[in-house]
């Protein structure tokens, strides 16, 4: 009788530990996640893994960043972008990495004659923009979101964040680095814009396809003016944030709308 209450407890106690290494996995891959298969075939061949990125190009409309340079409304346009890059999932969700090279940038305001405004990263490189992205989910602000199992009442995103800076697990915020930086010149045309201003923060891309497992080739990446609220898994539990960009210091927009297309495969983006 004692050997068989033994072997219950002990199947009972198996049980307990397979379930919570169960869960714990399940928590470990919270996502979302960037799925692939073959163009035209119904089977997933699961999430992207960093050995074999999926690569994209493509082409954005007019891009516009807006800000202020002390109390002085700045709007800088861009008829357009280039766009090429790559996808993949870590640990945590969906990574994407992208080069944005530029036209030549125009000051719509205020108006400068004879002022030039140009991109460069800190690697030198004019009218190139590097950036770094991770899938996360639209929030609406209440913690029911961060804890809804499975998600429903949300879409994915993707939040935007300077090169060579990543979520990192257990991270409780955004990490912070430089984009950019706009030069304007020649001195003596540009007036208060006279200098060299940072662009920093972070900025969203609201995604189409935009459900949960709808396959595409292509992905439309439009990013809107103002903040947002997004929450990010960080291994443990989804963190709340606002994203935001900052230009010479104050709050700034960079609006407009990308399409690229993958080079091999259709992408969907999963829960896990």
């Amino acid at each position: 009788m004692l050997s068989r209450v033994r072997a219950i407890v002990l199947g009972l106690l198996a049980l307990l530990v397979v379930g919570a290494i169960a869960s714990a996995t399940a928590s470990a891959e919270a996502g979302p996640f960037w799925h692939h298969r073959e163009v035209g075939k119904a089977i997933d061949e699961g999430k992207i893994e960093p050995q074999t990125p999926e690569t994209f190009s493509g082409t954005g409309g007019e891009q516009i960043l807006k800000g202020t340079v002390g109390t002085t409304p700045v709007l800088l346009k861009a008829p357009g972008v280039k766009i090429t890059g790559g996808i993949w999932n870590n640990t945590l969700q969906g990574q994407i990495k992208l080069t944005l090279t530029y036209p030549p940038i125009t000051i719509a305001t205020p108006a400068l004659p004879g002022c030039q405004a140009e991109a460069f990263t800190q690697a030198g490189a004019h009218n190139v923009v590097f950036a770094e992205g991770h899938l996360a989910w639209t929030w609406d602000g209440t913690a029911g979101q961060r804890t809804e199992q499975p998600i429903v009442n949300q879409k994915p995103d993707i939040i935007f964040v300077p090169p060579g800076t990543q979520i990192q697990a257990n991270s409780t915020e955004l990490p912070k680095g430089i984009f950019a930086e706009i030069k304007f010149a020649p001195t003596a045309s540009c007036g208060v814009l006279a200098g060299t201003f940072k662009v920093t923060g972070s900025t969203i891309g609201s995604l189409k396809p935009e459900k949960v497992g709808e396959w595409s080739t292509t992905l439309v990446t439009n990013t809107p003016e103002g903040k947002a609220k997004q929450h990010f898994w960080n291994g443990k539990e989804f963190i709340g944030v606002e994203t935001g960009l900052i230009f010479a210091g104050n709050p700034a927009s960079l609006i407009g709308e990308n399409k690229t297309t993958a080079t091999k495969q259709e992408i969907a983006i999963f829960e896990k």
